[in-house]
C-alpha cells in the first residue's frame, strides 16, 4: 500500500509539473502592464475592457455606468453598450465571442445597440466601436453566439468600426 501511495504521489507531481510547463507563443506578456489583468482570469479581462470603455466614456463627459443586464455598459447619452475584450493569444490573434443577439438562457433579445472591441497586446491597446450590425452573418462567425477571430484590428471592416481609443503603454 505505501509503495502504491509514493506512486501515486509521483503520478500527481510529476503531472502537475508536467501541466505547467507552457509552450512558448509568439507573444511576450513578460513585462506587459496589462499581465496582472490576464492572470487574474477571463472574469477580470471581461471587467477590465468595460473598465477601460467607461472611463473613456466618463473622460468624453458621456459618462458611464456598468450595469450587466441585457449589455454591459449605459452611458448617458443612452447608448446600450456590449463590450468585448481579448487579449492577444500566443499566436498572435485576438478572438471575441459570445456576442449574443439573444440570451441563450432565456431566449429574450438583448439590448445592446453599441459593440465595442477592446484589443489588448502586451504594450498597446485599442477600442473600436460600431452600431450593432443588423445582418451578424456578414461580420462574425458562429461559435457560442457569434464571434470575431482575426491576427489584429486593421481587419475590422471600416465601413461599420470605428476606433474610439488606442495607447501605447511601457
Amino acid at each position: 500500500m505505501k509503495r502504491q501511495l509514493k506512486m501515486k504521489d509521483l503520478i500527481v507531481e510529476n503531472a502537475i509539473k508536467d501541466a505547467l510547463i507552457r509552450p512558448e507563443g509568439k507573444v511576450d506578456w513578460s513585462n506587459s502592464p496589462f499581465l496582472p489583468v490576464k492572470l487574474a482570469g477571463k472574469n477580470a479581462v471581461g471587467d477590465f475592457g468595460e473598465f477601460c470603455f467607461k472611463h473613456l466614456s466618463d473622460f468624453i463627459h458621456d459618462n458611464a455606468t456598468i450595469i450587466k443586464k441585457g449589455h454591459d455598459v449605459i452611458t448617458k447619452s443612452n447608448k446600450r453598450v456590449e463590450v468585448k475584450t481579448s487579449f492577444q493569444g500566443k499566436n498572435g490573434s485576438f478572438f471575441f465571442n459570445q456576442i449574443y443577439y439573444q440570451d441563450p438562457q432565456t431566449n429574450k433579445i438583448k439590448d445592446w445597440d453599441h459593440l465595442v472591441f477592446v484589443f489588448v497586446e502586451p504594450h498597446r491597446i485599442e477600442m473600436w466601436e460600431c452600431k450593432q450590425p443588423t445582418n451578424p452573418e456578414k461580420h462574425f462567425a458562429r461559435n457560442n453566439g457569434w464571434c470575431w477571430n482575426r491576427s489584429s484590428s486593421d481587419k475590422l471592416d471600416k465601413q461599420l468600426w470605428a476606433k474610439i481609443y488606442e495607447r501605447e503603454c511601457e
